[in-house]
């Protein structure tokens, strides 16, 4: 969610940054426009899946210039958006 997030952020400024991602999981839904969670919908988690309805709603309707690449964290080390928390 967090890349789409930044691609409609980077969109409504008109933006063609590219974003980077370490998640070979998030570049594959991104090409599909469809997550493949297989997590069970409960009261609990219902935010969540809304959440992600709304990412690929957007997706569905939205279009983007940006790239979207695959960090190389053999390279470059963990990727700043971690925070240190790996």
């Amino acid at each position: 969610m967090a890349l789409v997030h930044g691609l409609a952020f980077l969109k409504q400024r008109n933006s063609e940054l590219p974003i980077y991602t370490d998640s070979k999981t998030a570049l594959a839904w991104l090409r599909a426009k469809k997550t493949k969670s297989q997590l069970e919908k409960t009261p609990e988690n219902a935010i969540l899946f809304e959440l992600v309805a709304r990412a690929e709603k957007w997706l569905s309707e939205n279009t983007y210039n940006n790239k979207v690449l695959k960090w190389n964290t053999e390279l470059w080390g963990e990727i700043p958006a971690d925070f240190g928390r790996k």
